[in-house]
């Protein structure tokens, strides 16, 4: 069964499961995720919410909303904070607002592979995040991997830094990706998303970048058949249960949540290493030709000023000495 397939069937299991509950008495816990029923995030809070109804015997039922149905994740921040949901998975940009050293975890080339991330996470520096998040009412639950954004051009792979000299590279309108761009050599290019596909197909733009599962559903693999994995950000995110939840909690409950949060992340790598492998080999067929980023050392020795306005205090030097210095499994 394909991973699309899979999800829908996924997303229709949590209605029937979830949705049809037997237990009057079971209390709905309401969860958000910004992404669809494609990727594996969102996939990963329906195994939560599955977890959990098990777990707890019935006596917790989940509701998955998505995307537009409480709108972007700036609007549903404050949502969470009031207590409106209960679960959330939130992005970097989101933890960096209520803790500035968050932000060192959107540094392009922090992390050296998603397992590099995740190994990073749940050890020593994860906990010391999740400390500091808790202090202002951000209850961590699990780490999932929210996926890693790569190369993909027109022409060629790009396997080594003086493959970008030149180049025009669109990519978000974001500081520090901004910067990684000139740390290439490159052109920057914030064209708007929707545009890409003719961009590249004219030869206006030569590159582009983003997680293996946007480049096969945006299809942008038939204008730009050369898919580099660089992993330059690596995107964590973070489960979350809203501090007005947790505070009802017995003890006994929280190691519930806690149990069947970390029950979904192993779940959701799984669903993400199976559906990458999937991807690539269907992508493959499709005529797209593969490659590694062999230079991230290079970039990295000349981001220090991209660097510096994220990391704003010795805390977050500190954090990004001790992560980097992470052993990858």
């Amino acid at each position: 069964m394909s991973f699309l397939s899979r999800s829908f069937f996924l997303a229709l299991g949590l209605v029937i499961t979830l949705g049809a509950g037997p237990a009057a008495q079971a209390a709905e816990i309401k969860g958000w995720v910004r992404e669809t029923a494609e990727y594996p995030q969102h996939q990963g809070l329906i195994s939560f919410f599955e977890h959990l109804k098990t777990n707890s015997n019935g006596k917790y039922q989940g509701l998955v909303l998505c995307c537009d149905a409480l709108g972007n994740q700036p609007t549903v921040v404050p949502k969470f904070k009031k207590g409106e949901v209960d679960i959330a998975l939130f992005t970097v940009s989101a933890l960096a607002d209520a803790v500035p050293e968050a932000g060192v975890l959107g540094l392009p080339f922090l992390f050296r592979s998603p397992d590099h991330m995740m190994q990073a996470l749940e050890g020593d520096v994860g906990k010391e995040i999740q400390r500091m998040l808790a202090a202002k009412n951000y209850i961590v639950l699990a780490w999932y991997d929210g996926g890693s954004r790569s190369f993909y051009s027109r022409n060629r792979l790009l396997q080594y830094a003086s493959d970008f000299k030149g180049q025009k590279i669109r990519v978000p309108n974001r500081p520090e990706l901004i910067g990684m761009t000139t740390a290439l050599g490159g052109v920057t290019s914030l064209l708007e998303y929707n545009k890409l596909p003719d961009a590249l197909k004219k030869g206006e733009l030569d590159i582009a970048e983003n997680d293996l599962t946007s480049y096969y559903i945006s299809e942008h693999y038939k204008v730009a058949p050369y898919y580099t994995f660089s992993h330059h950000v690596v995107q964590p995110v973070a489960v979350l249960v809203s501090s007005q939840l947790w505070s009802k909690l017995s003890e006994a409950d929280k190691a519930l949540f806690r149990q069947s949060a970390q029950e979904s992340a192993v779940q959701a790598k799984k669903i993400r290493a199976e559906q990458d492998a999937e991807l690539k080999t269907k992508l493959q067929k499709l005529g797209v030709k593969f490659g590694e980023f062999k230079s991230s050392a290079t970039v990295i020795s000349g981001m220090k000023e991209i660097y510096a306005p994220l990391l704003v205090s010795q805390k977050s030097t500190d954090l990004m000495m001790r992560i980097m210095a992470t052993p990858s499994k």
